[in-house]
């Protein structure tokens, strides 16, 4: 059994936004990254898709999600499921969000001038 305490896991700066990772591969999760992220009043995440599904739940706030061309109003305790190449973003409310983030280790971020990334909180 592994256990990394909260006081251990690592923090990200990414567009306003800070990431969490509460598990990676790097740190013994070989097949899953799971990682939170907290968005300020009226944050965003930039429009974005990926290599793998990845799922998000909303633990504060919320805000309007959208994946491809569907728009839909997210909340505390709402999940989203979001197919494989789908190109999704989070609006955050007047109250910011937090979200939990869960994908498979190692998933790219592909964003819309075509750059590619796989980011720290994944590997």
């Amino acid at each position: 059994m592994s256990i990394e305490r909260a006081d251990d896991h690592p923090t990200h700066e990414s567009s306003g936004n800070t990431i969490t990772s509460l598990a990676a591969p790097a740190r013994g999760a070989s097949e899953v990254a799971l990682f939170r992220t907290d968005l300020p009043p009226g944050g965003a995440l930039r429009r974005h898709r990926h290599d793998h599904i990845d799922v998000f739940t909303v633990e504060r706030g919320g805000g309007t999600f959208q994946v491809g061309e569907e728009r839909s109003a997210v909340s505390v305790g709402d999940s989203v499921v979001v197919p494989i190449g789908a190109w999704h973003h989070l609006e955050a409310g007047a109250d910011g969000a937090t979200i939990t983030v869960a994908m498979p280790g190692g998933t790219k971020l592909i964003f819309e001038d075509g750059s590619e990334v796989v980011p720290p909180w994944v590997r």
